[in-house]
């Protein structure tokens, strides 16, 4: 069974092991470790190791037809987030 709590190891002193790891991270790929032809383990980058995806860059236009959404979810009431509660109550008829 496996355990769902996250163990770490300092892997300072293990050159070979460090080595591992930063293949691991350049190349940005799970790995599977194997012995005697059988998968024993599977070594994964680590979330904020992962490249995230680049945008376009492109930012939108007068012409963009998400342009029209801009400025659309205003609304004059309720603004006060603390009275929410209170808020909720009169949607709901209370």
């Amino acid at each position: 069974m496996l355990n769902k709590q996250v163990k770490h190891i300092d892997i300072s002193n293990i050159p070979e092991l460090i080595r591992l790891a930063e293949e691991v991270q350049k190349s940005n790929q799970v790995t599977i470790l194997t012995k005697d032809g059988k998968e024993v383990l599977e070594v994964r980058p680590p979330k904020s190791a992962r490249k995230r995806r680049a945008s376009s860059g492109k930012g939108f236009s007068i012409d963009d037809p998400l342009y029209n959404l801009v400025g659309s979810a205003t609304s004059d009431e309720p603004t006060d987030a603390s009275k929410k509660h209170e808020y909720l109550a009169q949607a709901h008829g209370g």
